[in-house]
């Protein structure tokens, strides 16, 4: 049976071991399709699994933040350890918010933001501000030691895919079916997100950050929900929904507001 034998709306262990596996493929370079065969018709039942794609990508980072830190300093290990996540990613989240801030930066109209965001090459907006965001990344990770960084990793990072499903289960999405210019990274996810998958990634991620926070992880999930519901009404406002590039750009958002929360001196005492 082919993946689009079970449909969308269908459940079955072999349907959601593809979705599992697209997942991964579609936002890391992990070459899941080497042993799970999938294809893009699995993609719209994938939403569910990318708070799981988050911890493992945030799992890479603690890994590689608590081997640098034996030898070089907690700044050195903070950047070693964001590059490690870059790669993994092949810079997916980044890339959707330097697209981001280049769009509604320079874009008045919704289809001027839209055309902005579509264009390859980077303006003023998406350089300065992707050198602010990964700077402030790496300067809030390298206060922590080396057991609150791995946890405060990967709680973001979960979080932050998490806030993708929030958004594309709550907006429209903007962008036509059919693109000539390329292909459009968030539609296939936009009849796939129904209010079980929303409970299942939102249940997941919940889990996943209080085995990393403890007793901070409900204002970290709270953080992550504020921010989320500011945006949407952001993209609501600007250009009636999300893209592709919106919803990476609010992983992005998640991620760092999450660090910078948990570096707070109030937050940062409860943290193991």
């Amino acid at each position: 049976m082919s993946s689009s034998d079970t449909g969308s709306a269908g459940w079955s262990f072999a349907a959601e071991g593809r979705a599992f596996a697209a997942a991964f493929t579609f936002m890391t370079r992990i070459p899941l399709w080497r042993w799970i065969a999938h294809d893009l018709s699995d993609l719209p039942r994938s939403a569910t699994w990318f708070p799981l794609v988050g911890a493992v990508v945030g799992a890479v980072g603690a890994i590689v933040f608590l081997l640098a830190d034996q030898w070089w300093s907690s700044l050195i290990a903070a950047l070693l350890s964001t590059v490690a996540t870059v790669r993994l990613t092949g810079a997916f989240h980044e890339d959707a918010l330097a697209d981001s801030l280049d769009g509604f930066g320079g874009g008045w109209t919704p289809e001027q933001v839209l055309t902005i965001m579509k264009d390859s090459r980077v303006g003023s907006y998406a350089l300065v501000g992707m050198i602010l965001a990964v700077v402030t990344k790496c300067v809030v990770l390298a206060e922590f030691s080396g057991a609150q960084a791995a946890a405060a990793l990967i709680a973001a990072h979960t979080l932050g895919r998490c806030a993708s499903v929030w958004l594309i289960a709550a907006l429209p999405y903007v962008r036509p079916a059919e693109s000539a210019e390329r292909p459009s990274a968030g539609r296939p996810f936009v009849d796939g997100v129904h209010r079980g998958r929303i409970m299942a990634a939102t249940i997941a991620s919940a889990i996943v950050v209080t085995l990393c926070l403890g007793e901070v992880a409900l204002p970290a999930i709270t953080l992550a929900l504020l921010l989320t519901a500011a945006s949407g009404r952001y993209f609501r406002r600007r250009i009636g929904g999300i893209t592709g590039d919106a919803l990476g750009a609010v992983n992005q958002l998640v991620e760092l507001g999450v660090y910078l929360m948990l570096a707070a001196a109030p937050v940062r005492g409860w943290l193991a």
